[in-house]
């Protein structure tokens, strides 16, 4: 574990803040979450809360209002983050460890997502303590904040003198960087996060993204000469469903950031009006196995699939390859890396050597938590009612429609052209659309047609 050399800090739980010296931001105004009626909240599947994972979610479960779901991903995620990176599954051709990014989404006052998290870091406080006191940070700021945490040791080349000339050069240490790689992130108020990527010089995107894929991290600003030899970083962070409707469509979903955080619906799961304190003493027997799980693994090796969890993946394996379209679509469209890196959460904290079938139907039952989740929060694909009303038109039209057509039989005559341009521009950057100009003997025609009709 880290041997870190502890700091005075502001809290008990946070040993850094990556915050840079700069105004706070404001806080978003709070709205009413808007209500969808075409999706409602997701139900977390019995196989999620299967093995250890279950047993402590259900013996906490009983002493707080948090939601069972809010409380696994940070389960799982922390104890993904404690075991490092020396463990992987093979995905594809690219090696992937235990690092995920969540986003617990819920209510200001009723998510109760704060509360999750509180009654899982007592547990893993006790797991293991130095991480706890030293591997937690908050306040993402920028790419060179967070490089800085997890920064490698820096060299410079130093003159050697003999009186007043120069012989030689030697490389002398200036900054002993981190020996501890891990780092995970708790981000209370995502919303300003997303709002600080849109900055035009902000490199905190690409190094979050970086971040989850586990390579070294670098930027390529002159005057910041950190690196990050591969870091083993993880992000739970939380946010209202108002603000992720409003931010996320505002975010490059291209780009694939938000594909790479889980999003996790939360809600309070009871009234406790006199909940006290989580009873540790009740979870002696857990923790105890999570840290022999822990200790193994931290070997360096390959945790395969089972030859029952392999055949079963292999069936099963498209079905999660095929996107949705639209704005659900690109916040789930890494279902397969995060059904295995689940899967291996759920393997590791069992401390067994392949991911068994159980593991895989744990991960898998996780991850349609999250897909519900997404379809509940965006509630539709593109989140705006007139590009779904205009999709669900367009896609039977093989032979496309005109401007005209689609005025008259989506919107009955009753959209000007600043409205209709906005819903077809949002098809056209998902890739769901596409348009044709068509010679008449006045000006040319637009006719727009559904990317299905593209090989017809």
């Amino acid at each position: 574990m880290s041997n870190e050399p502890k700091t005075k800090n502001q809290s008990r739980t946070f040993q850094f803040d990556l915050k840079e010296k700069e105004p706070e931001s404001h806080h978003m105004h709070e709205t009413k979450e808007p209500e969808n009626i075409s999706h409602s909240p997701p139900k977390l599947e019995a196989p999620a809360l299967d093995g250890i994972a279950g047993d402590i979610i259900k013996k906490i479960l009983p002493h707080t209002e948090a939601s069972e779901a809010a409380m696994l991903f940070n389960l799982l995620a922390g104890f993904g983050n404690i075991a490092g990176r020396s463990a992987y599954t093979m995905a594809g051709n690219s090696p992937h460890h235990t690092n995920l990014f969540g986003v617990l989404v819920g209510a200001t006052s009723s998510g109760r997502k704060g509360t999750s998290w509180s009654a899982i870091k007592e547990l893993l406080r006790e797991v293991d303590p130095d991480w706890y006191q030293s591997r937690m940070a908050s306040g993402l700021s920028s790419g060179e904040g967070l490089i800085y945490h997890v920064r490698d040791e820096r060299t410079e080349k130093k003159p050697i003198k003999d009186g007043k000339r120069i012989v030689d050069y030697q490389d002398e240490i200036v900054d002993e960087g981190v020996s501890d790689k891990r780092i995970f992130l708790l981000e209370e108020e995502f919303a300003s996060v997303l709002k600080r990527m849109k900055g035009k010089d902000n490199t905190l995107s690409a190094i979050i993204r970086s971040l989850w894929d586990g390579g070294n991290l670098r930027t390529l600003i002159k005057n910041s000469p950190d690196t990050a030899t591969e870091p083993h970083g993880s992000i739970m962070a939380h946010i209202t469903k108002a603000e992720a409707s409003e931010l996320v469509a505002g975010v490059d979903c291209q780009n694939g950031l938000v594909n790479r955080f889980m999003w996790i619906y939360t809600n309070r799961s009871k009234s406790l009006p006199h909940a006290g304190a989580i009873p540790m003493e009740q979870l002696s027997g857990e923790i105890k196995r999570l840290q022999d799980a822990v200790f193994k693994a931290q070997t360096e090796r390959e945790i395969p699939l089972s030859a029952e969890a392999h055949d079963r993946w292999s069936k099963i394996y498209d079905e999660h390859c095929t996107g949705q379209a639209g704005l659900i679509g690109a916040v789930t469209g890494r279902a397969a890396p995060m059904i295995r890196r689940l899967s291996l959460c759920y393997a590791l904290m069992e401390g067994n050597d392949e991911q068994t079938l159980g593991n895989l139907e744990s991960g898998l039952s996780a991850w349609k938590y999250c897909e519900d989740s997404a379809g509940w929060l965006f509630g539709t694909p593109f989140n705006d009612p007139d590009a779904d009303r205009l999709w669900n038109t367009l896609k039977g039209q093989k032979n496309g429609m005109t401007r005209s057509e689609i005025s008259l039989k989506v919107f009955n005559n009753h959209a000007d052209k600043e409205r209709i341009n906005t819903a077809l521009e949002k098809l056209e950057r998902s890739g769901e659309a596409f348009k044709k100009t068509e010679p008449t003997i006045g000006a040319p025609r637009e006719r727009w047609f559904p990317n299905s009709a593209a090989n017809c």
